[in-house]
Order: C-alpha cells, then structure tokens, then sequence
C-alpha cells in the first residue's frame, strides 16, 4: 500500500514537471517569436527608406530634378510598397532640393 502511494506521488511529480517545462518552452518560444517579428519589422522599414532613397537619386540622376511626388517615383521609376502596412510622407521642397521623406509604420 505505502508502495503504491509512493508510486502515485511519483507519477504526480512528473507530471507537475512535464506540464511545468511545457509551459516555460511555450513561453520561451512565444517571446522569441515576438522578438523575429519585431526584428523582421524594423528590417523591412530600413530596406524601405533604402529603396526610396535609391530610386529618388536614380530620379534625380537621369531627369535633373527631384519627383514631385512618390506616386511619379511608383508609376515611372517601379518603386513599390504596401500602403497598408507603410505610409510614406513625401516633402517636395523644389525640383533641385532633395525632399523630406519619413516614412511611417502603420498599425
């Protein structure tokens, strides 16, 4: 009987410490998933900033003055990005002056 109860508690401590390690690599694995996604996140805003930056310089290089506007960059020079998820702010200050771009993750 005393044998049979130790068993119990035995088998009871080892599921305590199945569900509890379970428990911790869920969360373990659920932090590090949220950290790529933010990690993944801020590297797609900087390869953003880079093709607009490019491709405003590229404008500039062949026309001799900056675009007007990102529309003329995305219908005549293939820039793309999904404007769902980004919102470029586009400052045209003069055709020879570089404008102000910010550009803005959205929610």
């Amino acid at each position: 009987m005393i044998r049979l109860k130790q068993k119990k508690k035995k088998q009871y401590k080892q599921l305590l410490y199945s569900i509890v390690l379970l428990a911790l690599l869920l969360f373990v694995f659920g932090f590090a998933a949220d950290r790529i996604r933010l990690s993944n996140e801020s590297e797609q805003t900087a390869i953003l900033e880079k093709a607009v930056t490019r491709t405003i310089t590229e404008c500039y290089a062949l026309e001799g003055s900056y675009p007007p506007d990102i529309a003329y960059l995305t219908a005549h020079y293939g820039l793309t990005y999904d404007s769902d998820q980004y919102l470029i702010d586009y400052q045209y200050i003069g055709s020879n002056l570089r404008p102000d771009v910010t550009i803005i993750k959205r929610n």
